[in-house]
């Protein structure tokens, strides 16, 4: 029932937040002036792409941070299955 409950919840947030939005400005009056204008729109999206950047490399380093971890754990498991069978053959 609990299961029920909470992907219930899930599926009504997310019709929430996508059907009851409203627009908004989200630009500072000199952003936008500067994009008007098309003198610096370039830096501009320089630094939304650097933004966009960021989350994404903390994502890949924690995901690389966690792979080896995972291969580290593998091989001492490895290493110690391997000693646990010398042992019985000698």
């Amino acid at each position: 029932m609990r299961h029920k409950t909470f992907i219930l919840a899930i599926v009504l947030t997310i019709i929430v937040t996508l059907f009851v939005t409203t627009t908004a400005d989200a630009q500072c009056a000199m952003c936008k002036a500067a994009v008007e204008s098309g003198n610096e729109s370039s830096g501009l999206n320089k630094g939304i792409l650097y933004l966009l950047l960021a989350p994404y490399i903390i994502v890949m380093s924690m995901i690389f941070m966690w792979w080896r971890n995972k291969k580290r754990t593998d091989n001492e498991m490895q290493e110690h299955e391997l000693r646990d069978l010398l042992k019985d053959i000698e």
